[in-house]
């Protein structure tokens, strides 16, 4: 005959088991708004911002796309990718930002502020640098490559890929969700400067 304690036990597991069929699990709207409110946040960001800012143009947004949400005694793991939507053109987007990687000196002898003349002067850097530091001139030539291929014909409203296999602990907070960025091995950039 079992005994009481016994049966104490096994009800208290079965009922735990009833109440992990009951979790509820956040939208992804709600996931993506604590994301959101995370990067606003934290001013560890403040760089990344900027790029925000300087690729998607004053408007551009950042948009989550959620893969999967593991729950972790109390709290939401999620696995999500990040992409920019555009607020500007994808020229105009390297226009800015290769204003950035320009000393203001060599900017200003350039022939034309063009986008074109900015490629050929960050190219001519790269081949430079490459008989210097091959690595660091093959780095900056594929990320020119990478960036001219993801932002060129883009238009304002197109969203851009930014990484991929992002990971995020989701705790309740009296006010909602609150994340925390979690290091993931497998996030793989896709349209952001190398």
């Amino acid at each position: 005959m079992p005994s009481l304690l016994g049966l104490v036990a096994a009800a208290a597991l079965l009922a735990g088991c009833e109440r992990g069929g009951d979790i509820r699990y956040p939208d992804d709207a709600a996931i993506a708004q604590a994301l959101r409110q995370n990067f606003t946040d934290d001013p560890d960001n403040a760089r990344a911002r900027e790029l925000i800012q300087t690729l998607g143009g004053a408007e551009g947004q950042l948009d989550y796309q959620v893969r999967r949400v593991i729950w972790r005694q109390g709290s939401f793991e999620v696995h999500y990718d990040a992409s920019l939507r555009m607020a500007q053109g994808g020229e105009q987007s390297l226009q800015r930002l290769y204003a950035t990687m320009i000393p203001k000196e060599e900017a200003a002898k350039l022939p034309d502020p063009s986008l074109k003349a900015q490629e050929d002067w960050l190219n001519a850097q790269a081949d430079a640098l490459a008989r210097s530091d091959a690595a660091q001139g093959q780095s900056l030539k594929a990320s020119l490559e990478n960036l001219g291929r993801c932002y060129r014909q883009a238009k304002a409203g197109d969203t851009v890929p930014l990484m991929e296999g992002l990971h995020a602990l989701l705790s309740p907070a009296r006010d909602g969700l609150y994340a925390e960025r979690l290091q993931a091995p497998g996030v793989q950039l896709k349209c952001l400067p190398l």
